[in-house]
């Protein structure tokens, strides 16, 4: 691999000055038309992972580029958002339930559409999306380049996994991963992952890690933190907590409930979950355990979350594990001070190590609880993060994050063919 992890600070947005130009020379200095780059993706919605690749696109400079999306399945609630030159391609019936199912079924239709729309690259998202890209590009006779991204740490994710399917996932990235020209890490710790993942290989078999952070600030979210000045209506003078996610055990909402029990022992506060979820059922039954129910609402999906985040006295992520967090970017931006899981891995990257938020073990209620103490106690701490916060998180601006996509596209596309 020619970057090891440590060395791809420069790939990220902390230096810009270390990457080089969006184009190399001789494509900017060329009369050619854009380079056209198909995104593939299991859906375009209700995820983090999707509103990035979202943003991505939207943001992604027409001059140079001409991107297209495919998805294994339509129907996705940010597909509204796509701007309006980004072909959306459906690769699959929306009868087909299964997740995984959909996946091996995109397959075939994926290097049809290729193979058709004659792409210059090709960049997947997710790890299920990355394998049936991988799979879809072998064999081409006029190959695009293949990037893969990585949206969650692959280790946390499926190492321990019960699930036969998800036991095999590593073992397929591992095989399949150096395949690809660039890999694209959106953490450094799941940069490193990556770069144990794909093993011990000979140097011209293993692809450059670029390290680029997930674009989690846009116009969209400005405009939704401006919507929530009515929120609070009726609940009072209590503090609000707010947190933001899938209800799945990933997001470790049983440990925040269990603080949240712990802090209002001495300060009333009120919890709003914005998001959906399998584990919806589960956390409503701790709530009415704990006593909770006159202090927690739970929002479901809204498709607009910024106008709670900005009403909110605070933000916290419980998280086990992530890839990154885009959530937390997202919250400060809309001027929330910030608490977090000290987790596997992004929220100590984005905080940077505690600057701009606290930070709390992961899977720590007493931990967890202390912060948020904390939190609601010094009305000047929560001052201080929210103004760092809102600074440091328009480094993460999507136009940003963009032209570094950008950058590594460009290298995808003057580096050697991948064997």
């Amino acid at each position: 691999m020619s970057t090891s992890p440590s060395s791809l600070s420069g790939a990220a947005i902390g230096d810009r000055s270390l990457l080089p130009s969006s184009l190399p020379q001789h494509l900017r200095s060329a009369p050619l038309t854009p380079i056209k780059v198909l995104f593939f993706s299991p859906s375009l919605g209700h995820g983090g992972a999707e509103m990035h690749l979202l943003r991505v696109m939207n943001a992604l400079d027409r001059q140079g580029f001409a991107p297209s999306v495919a998805v294994a399945q339509a129907g996705g609630s940010y597909e509204a958002a796509l701007a309006d030159d980004v072909p959306l391609h459906s690769l699959n019936s929306p009868a087909i339930r299964s997740s995984t199912i959909r996946m091996i079924r995109a397959i075939r239709p994926l290097r049809q559409l290729i193979q058709t729309t004659q792409p210059d690259i090709v960049c997947a998202f997710q790890s299920h999306a990355n394998l049936a890209a991988i799979r879809a590009c072998q064999g081409l006779p006029q190959r695009p380049k293949l990037i893969v991204c990585a949206q969650n740490s692959p280790f946390a994710q499926y190492q321990r996994a019960w699930h036969p399917l998800d036991r095999l996932m590593l073992k397929l990235m591992a095989q399949m991963y150096p395949q690809a020209d660039r890999l694209i890490a959106l953490s450094q710790g799941v940069a490193q992952e990556l770069n144990t993942l794909v093993g011990p290989l000979p140097t011209q078999r293993r692809p450059p890690i670029d390290l680029i952070y997930n674009a989690g600030v846009d116009q969209r979210v400005t405009r939704g933190a401006r919507q929530g000045k009515h929120l609070r209506d009726g609940v009072a003078s209590n503090p609000v907590l707010v947190t933001c996610g899938r209800l799945h055990p990933q997001k470790g909402y049983p440990y925040l409930l269990a603080a949240l029990a712990k802090v209002r022992r001495e300060i009333p506060v009120q919890l709003w979950i914005v998001g959906d979820g399998p584990q919806r059922p589960a956390i409503a039954r701790q709530i009415r355990a704990l006593g909770l129910t006159d202090a927690v609402q739970l929002w479901g999906f809204q498709a607009n979350p910024f106008q709670f985040m900005a009403a909110a006295d605070g933000f916290v992520l419980s998280s086990l594990y992530e890839g990154f967090g885009n959530v937390l970017v997202e919250a400060m931006a809309c001027g929330v001070p910030i608490i977090a899981t000290d987790c596997p891995h992004g929220p100590a990257e984005i905080l940077e190590r505690g600057r701009n938020g606290l930070l709390a073990r992961p899977a720590d209620a007493d931990d967890l609880a202390r912060q948020m103490l904390k939190l609601l106690r010094h009305p000047q701490l929560r001052e201080k993060f929210a103004r760092r916060g809102l600074v440091r998180s328009q480094q993460f601006h999507a136009d940003t994050i963009a032209q570094a996509y950008a950058q590594a596209f460009s290298r995808a596309l003057t580096a050697a063919p991948a064997r």
